[in-house]
């Protein structure tokens, strides 16, 4: 699918006017996180990543102007599996080292049973919290890696303070006095996702 149908179908899809979709594919481009290439007729399809990244976007914030930031944030979260048992209860159709939005391209591309879809849903805060609920069980996302680097360090020790500060810094804190959270079915990321690539029904 080319960007002019694919401006077209996510502002359907989304509820949102072409030109607020039009202009988060131009930051994301901009980024370098979104297909680029020639234009007109030799112009690439865009990917099932290009879309993932759109809705991410869109669900994350109100304002056009932090889809970068929000993919860049929200798109590299993982399963978060600090509880003793998260490893048990992991749903089977998810891989506990695929980043959040590796586990939405499979949800795009018809790679995860539809029971899982079903009811699943996908829930983003202005705090930077994330929830794949995927049939009827929630799975939080966290930045893992970060979260790992300061627990291996001293308690309180001046390496732990500052990696305390630099993940800090890193968090997406909205400036919202009443923090705001969105969300969006599975099914319709699934539909989406049928619509722009398409695949075999059974």
């Amino acid at each position: 699918m080319k960007q002019s149908q694919f401006i077209t179908l996510m502002s359907q899809s989304l509820r949102r006017e072409e030109k607020t979709i039009r202009t988060i594919v131009r930051f994301l481009r901009e980024a370098g996180l979104f297909t680029t290439g020639a234009r007109g007729v030799n112009a690439p399809d865009l990917t099932s990543l290009d879309a993932v990244r759109v809705i991410i976007a869109v669900v994350a914030s109100t304002s056009p102007g932090k889809a970068v930031r929000d993919v860049q944030y929200f798109g590299k979260l993982k399963p978060d599996l600090r509880a003793t048992d998260a490893h048990l209860d992991l749903p089977d159709c998810l891989n506990a080292d695929e980043t959040l939005e590796e586990a939405l391209v499979k949800c795009f591309e018809d790679a995860l049973p539809y029971s899982a879809i079903a009811l699943g849903r996908l829930t983003l805060s202005e705090q930077g919290d994330a929830v794949l609920r995927i049939g009827d069980r929630d799975q939080a996302y966290h930045q893992r890696e970060q979260w790992e680097a300061v627990s291996s360090l001293p308690i309180k020790s001046e390496e732990w303070k500052a990696a305390i500060r630099d993940w800090e810094g890193m968090n997406r804190i909205g400036g919202d006095p009443v923090p705001r959270s969105a969300h969006i079915n599975l099914e319709t990321i699934h539909q989406i996702g049928f619509e722009m690539i398409g695949w075999e029904v059974d």
